[in-house]
């Protein structure tokens, strides 16, 4: 039996997805609605029951998490995000607008039919999906429903690493020797083992963790950081104190730590304003305010303990494959989160002094869609 060629691939990611076509034999990233290489990874449903996708759902998530501190009530929110990390589980997600329940799949389909929708020259319906490589046979059989939700006949999955791998191996003029992928997504931390022989890639051996990402080092510096500065600032005990009024005092502040996080990446410090009417009031009243400068060095103390899990991951990767760090010939970094200094001062200091930072990691991490083109059915 022939197989399929599929001309298309999709990077589904926890905090932005991209799709991209082979054209001539090249791939090609397709733009989004805003002109942009990546959709973040977010939904959100509007009182008329529109449903949203990408950079104006998520302006809604970050406004409704806000908003949420003003009557101090969650549930509230008809907005969407991180759902890929709850794919193949029994969690629900509430639309009060919809009146009805959404699982991951679900929303992960609406996202799938965004991006299918940017190709208006022609209708296609096979396509080439990028999952975790520690992804579960539940959760991999979620995303290739979320697949057929959302219109695709027929779905490939190719882990993560190995597109980031490729992605790398087409530009490389290192053809030979054993190369190590740390992808530190949003939402889920890869690392995968190859060799490449003669321009040959062959994956060995994976390892990661699929709640250990980008999201984490957000919740880490609301919790180490921006939480303590209101507790000093503000009569907040009482919110703290209650579980769910503190998780949405969490959820609001995670919107300004990702900002912090992403700008800490290359500044040595960075302020977090909130704007005036965004926040609602303390237990006393007054209008809750963020006016804080965080240092790098303040985010890196709080944000190490996590890197430090994904390093682990890597040592104990290359141990039980009888290597060591100097025996690679290059580390690649793929996602937001290895822009960070920190992060590479670790891996040079714990793995190996070869980590390449030839090829932007935001970049390596959109063109896993481009790679996944040359994958065969």
């Amino acid at each position: 039996m022939a197989h399929l060629k599929i001309d298309y691939g999709i990077d589904l990611g926890t905090t932005n997805s991209a799709i991209c076509r082979m054209e001539k034999g090249e791939p090609v990233l397709k733009k989004t609605d805003t002109l942009k290489d990546t959709l973040p990874s977010c939904v959100s449903i509007t009182r008329r029951k529109i449903v949203k996708v990408g950079d104006s759902a998520y302006n809604d998530m970050k406004s409704d998490k806000r908003r949420a501190t003003k009557t101090w009530q969650s549930g509230v929110s008809n907005t969407y995000i991180e759902f890929k990390r709850s794919m193949g589980t029994d969690k629900y997600y509430r639309s009060s607008n919809m009146e009805r329940d959404y699982n991951s799949e679900e929303l992960s389909a609406e996202v799938l039919k965004t991006l299918k929708s940017f190709i208006t020259d022609e209708n296609f319906n096979s396509v080439v999906i990028t999952v975790p490589a520690k992804f579960t046979v539940n959760q991999k059989t979620a995303t290739m429903n979320a697949a057929k939700l959302a219109g695709f006949n027929h779905c490939e999955l190719l882990q993560e690493p190995i597109a980031a791998s490729m992605a790398y191996g087409l530009s490389s003029q290192s053809k030979d020797g054993y190369w190590m992928v740390f992808d530190f997504g949003g939402g889920t931390f890869d690392a995968a083992l190859l060799k490449v022989e003669d321009g040959i890639m062959q994956v060995f051996d994976t390892a990661g963790d699929n709640y250990l990402g980008g999201k984490n080092l957000d919740e880490a510096i609301v919790d180490s950081i921006i939480i303590p500065y209101l507790r000093d600032n503000y009569a907040i005990d009482g919110i703290l104190a209650n579980a769910r009024t503190k998780e949405v005092l969490r959820e609001a502040m995670k919107t300004y730590a990702e900002e912090l996080k992403n700008q800490l990446s290359f500044k040595e410090k960075e302020d977090i304003i909130s704007n005036l009417g965004d926040l609602g009031e303390d237990e006393d009243g007054e209008e809750i305010e963020l006016d804080l400068t965080v240092s790098q060095s303040e985010a890196f103390d709080v944000m190490r303990p996590l890197f430090q899990k994904a390093v682990n991951i890597c040592k104990e990767l290359l141990e039980r494959n009888n290597l060591s760090g100097s025996q690679l010939d290059k580390l690649i970094l793929v996602g937001g989160p290895t822009h960070s200094p920190l992060i590479r001062q670790m891996l040079v200091e714990q793995i190996t002094k070869n980590v390449d930072t030839s090829i932007d990691p935001i970049d390596c991490g959109s063109n896993r869609c481009s790679t996944v083109c040359f994958y065969i059915g």
